[in-house]
């Protein structure tokens, strides 16, 4: 039978040796990578609106100070708007997040929940088209509108964003419409 207690001094001492060799090898480069704000501004307008992203105008990083931990912060001008977006270094998996707190409305949805709306409220089944493309989800942002009727009439609707959530209020600019 093998006395374990004998070996144990000489395994504590190979784990020791291994663990510092581990550690001082990790620590071996000249700090930490930096992350390059530059390579970033052109992936910002595909993650914040990946199907509409030539609505973002511009888009600006701003060099973090080299002591600071945290994401970059950069500003992008969507409509018109400029909206916060937040650029996280690169995780475990090597993938960067980009996230901004602002909501995007994008026209089509409006018209797809006027033409619900017209349908569920009058029975009316129409096309609508809203303009412009896009609004940041502030109050009182609004979309100008034309639902077309079976009959080819043009309904002038005023939809206005009424929060930052991207809720709105449907006005009916023409008491011709259903």
């Amino acid at each position: 039978m093998i006395d374990w207690r004998r070996f144990l001094p000489r395994f504590a001492d190979s784990l020791w040796l291994v663990l510092t060799v581990a550690s001082v090898a990790g620590c071996g480069g000249d700090g930490p990578s930096t992350f390059n704000a530059a390579s970033v501004v052109p992936l910002v307008p595909d993650a914040l609106l990946p199907s509409a992203s030539h609505l973002v105008d511009d888009v600006e990083c701003y060099l973090p100070e080299p002591s600071r931990l945290g994401p970059l912060a950069c500003t992008a001008v969507v409509a018109g708007l400029e909206i916060p977006v937040l650029v996280h270094s690169p995780g475990l998996d090597g993938r960067i997040r980009i996230e901004s707190p602002a909501k995007v409305v994008l026209a089509t949805n409006v018209a797809n929940h006027v033409n619900d709306r017209l349908r569920s409220e009058t029975g009316v089944e129409a096309r609508t088209a809203c303009v412009p493309e896009a609004r940041v989800a502030r109050k009182g942002q609004a979309f100008d509108c034309t639902a077309i009727d079976p009959a080819d009439r043009q309904i002038p609707i005023r939809v206005t964003l009424v929060d930052a959530a991207g809720a709105f209020r449907v006005d009916w600019r023409s008491g011709d419409g259903p």
